[in-house]
């Protein structure tokens, strides 16, 4: 589309000089749709790359393009064998969203899947709640409060019942693990969940990366609640 052909012979200039006319093959209007598409693929495929010439010529936007991209066909015809050679990291393990604990995704999936991240996350944080809050029979306090009791290293106590991870066999690795589990929760609660839940849009912005990583971690401790034993008070 791009192969410049003769047309003609522009007037001579004043000096005499009789200069020749070019055109591309194809009409002007194709080939700058063509380098639109061209420079889109070129952003896709390389993140970093840009495009400085967009002030210039058709002509000298179209020779510009052609050096990029003869320069980067290698890049991609190649691209297996530098990875192979120049990366210095493996690539680590993936993770899909549907392993999660089903506590978490099958509440928050509908709002994931709709692009509402901040809403999966609410969803999965009250499930999570839910669940812990219907495991003890526990509906009378705040969550944060809840899961700090239902994972308290003290015995339980009528109307508050304890989630066992670990036997007391042990004592400072159950109370390692049933503090760490507290705390953990805990937290979850007030630095994640409570802020998607509470403050606007604006001054709460969740990008999806992390919005994964917020519903993993509800999906530990969704693990953890699920696994563990209620132990009630004797009677």
């Amino acid at each position: 589309m791009t192969e410049r052909v003769k047309t003609g012979e522009a007037p001579p200039t004043c000096t005499g000089e009789v200069r020749n006319v070019y055109r591309f093959v194809a009409p002007d209007r194709e080939v700058e749709k063509q380098l639109s598409l061209v420079r889109v693929s070129m952003e896709r495929v390389f993140d970093d790359w840009r495009w400085p010439y967009h002030d210039r010529s058709l002509v000298a936007q179209v020779k510009e393009m052609r050096k990029e991209v003869y320069a980067s066909i290698p890049l991609v015809e190649r691209s297996e064998e530098i990875e192979a050679n120049l990366s210095l990291d493996e690539s680590g393990p993936q993770m899909a969203a549907d392993d999660l604990h089903p506590w978490v995704w099958n509440a928050a999936r509908p709002h994931w899947e709709s692009g509402n991240h901040r809403a999966a996350i609410h969803a999965a944080a009250m499930n999570v709640n839910s669940r812990m809050r219907k495991k003890l029979d526990r509906y009378d306090v705040s969550e944060t409060k809840a899961v700090r009791e239902a994972f308290s290293v003290e015995d339980p106590q009528p109307g508050r019942p304890r989630l066992r991870l670990s036997p007391k066999t042990d004592p400072e690795h159950f109370k390692s693990v049933h503090g760490g589990a507290a705390n953990f929760g805990a937290g979850l609660f007030s630095a994640v969940r409570n802020p998607v839940a509470h403050l606007p849009d604006e001054e709460h912005d969740v990008p999806e990366r992390e919005a994964l990583e917020c519903l993993a971690a509800f999906s530990l401790l969704a693990r953890w609640i699920d696994r563990a034993e209620v132990e009630q008070k004797p009677e």
